[in-house]
């Protein structure tokens, strides 16, 4: 049935497909019998028309149908055949001229790469922990303090420091507030850059029940281009005014924070958290280093279909325009097939899915040639990590998580981990401490934070 294929540019491959005139004709005539069952003509009960009537009315049309229906199961059995691993739904294209005794169909399809796997073993790579100091430690008991704070209502003017409960809306032209912009109960600590300095340096010395206009001037380079460079009016309403009041830091307060009799208890365990979060976050660059070293001692080019694909879902998520259309009540899986994606977020995010499709890749082809694979017990394993972080039993858990996509995600980051555990250990890894003041090399792109 496979003609031939034709290697085009990149990873795009043309298969040639002959479809035997014996079997269209054999399937159009099937078709043809299903019409008769419906078809009515004048003088003819239902489902009585002779065939060969039907035939001269939608003969061309069931022939066509029969192509079709035959050209997706010749398209399989063509790839099975030329061993193809294609990665996109196919571009098909049916011929309605029949040469030796055949029709002929073409689909053009993109494939998955192939490249010749080398130079990831034994290499020099440096795994840098940071240093956990006392003024880490301090910063973290710092935060369990605020956390614990107690806001106590004040009747004075507000100071810094002080917690404003405050009603905001923008003027319009007509210099009354927008209501349909106005944000209530909005919670500001004076003194933390929450909002525009010039509403700052207004609240300090107000009180519950006073109101304010505030001008506030925009930057050229604002990151909301509507207000880019404007100057914009707010009516302010403060409802509230409330001192902070952090808690004592001694045995007492170690105790309402849990576990723990004394805070050099408390100490300890928040830097034994902070350690083990540092060496968790070198053990994660590391992994980023032997990646991105491997991706650069295995050169290939990604199929055009692969990266637009990944390009546009990843737009569809940071835009967050699935939640739009969830609110229209035109939600899908995924992103519409016209939408477009800007270039400006191709050059920005490009690079990235860039990054992460050939990473994807790269590892797969590791992890088949070592065997790397996660087995039932992994699973089993890790649900009942989670299980106990959450208090729960694991068959519980595992009930739960049944029929979602819970547990192929877990089967992902396990397989991710074992891929990455492999790759460390056929590297020399060098361990060395990072310096509080130390400069990081290396340091992630904004779209990588964003998780593209």
């Amino acid at each position: 049935m496979l003609v031939r294929v034709e290697e085009l540019e990149g990873w795009k491959r043309k298969l040639i497909i002959g479809l035997p005139e014996a079997d269209v004709a054999a399937k159009a005539k099937e078709l043809l019998k299903e019409v008769a069952k419906e078809a009515t003509v004048p003088g003819f009960r239902k489902g009585k028309v002779p065939v060969g009537m039907i035939e001269k009315s939608h003969g061309a049309a069931t022939r066509d149908e029969a192509l079709r229906v035959l050209a997706g199961g010749a398209y399989a059995d063509a790839v099975r055949e030329a061993d193809l691993h294609p990665i996109c739904d196919p571009v098909v294209e049916l011929g309605d001229e029949v040469e030796d005794g055949q029709f002929t169909l073409t689909a053009t399809v993109e494939v998955k790469p192939e490249f010749e796997l080398k130079d990831y073993e034994n290499l020099e790579f440096t795994e840098r922990v940071p240093v956990v100091t006392n003024e880490d430690v301090d910063k973290y008991v710092e935060g369990l303090r605020e956390e614990r704070a107690e806001l106590l209502q004040v009747t004075r003017p507000a100071v810094e420091g002080d917690i404003v409960v405050l009603d905001y809306a923008p003027l319009g032209d007509d210099g009354e507030p927008m209501a349909d912009s106005k944000a209530e109960d909005y919670i500001c600590e004076l003194g933390k850059g929450q909002v525009p300095s010039e509403i700052e340096q207004a609240l300090v010395g107000v009180g519950a029940g006073e109101d304010r206009t505030v001008a506030v001037k925009y930057p050229d380079d604002f990151q909301v281009e509507s207000l880019a460079g404007r100057e914009v009016s707010f009516a302010i309403s403060v409802k509230d005014v409330r001192q902070k009041r952090l808690p004592v830091v001694d045995d007492d307060f170690a105790k309402a924070c849990g576990p723990f009799e004394t805070m050099l208890d408390l100490r300890v365990r928040v830097r034994n958290a902070l350690e083990a979060r540092a060496k968790s976050w070198a053990r994660n660059r590391l992994e980023e280093d032997i990646v991105r070293e491997l991706i650069k001692r295995n050169p290939f080019t990604l199929p055009e279909c692969l990266m637009e694909d990944r390009l546009k879902r990843t737009y569809w998520r940071t835009t967050q325009q699935q939640d739009e259309r969830a609110e229209r009540g035109d939600a899908g899986d995924g992103p519409p097939d016209d939408l477009e994606v800007p270039e400006e977020f191709t050059k920005v995010y490009g690079p990235v899915v860039e990054h992460q499709l050939k990473a994807g890749l790269l590892l797969g082809k590791i992890a088949k040639k070592h065997g790397t694979s996660v087995t039932k017990e992994d699973i089993e394993a890790r649900v009942g990590q989670i299980a106990e972080a959450q208090g729960r039993k694991p068959d519980e858990l595992i009930s739960d998580l049944a029929g979602t996509d819970a547990l192929s995600q877990i089967e992902d980051e396990l397989w991710l981990e074992k891929v990455h555990e492999f790759l460390v250990s056929v590297s020399n890894v060098k361990t060395e401490a990072l310096e509080p003041d130390e400069p990081e090399e290396g340091s992630s792109t904004e779209a990588e934070s964003a998780g593209a």
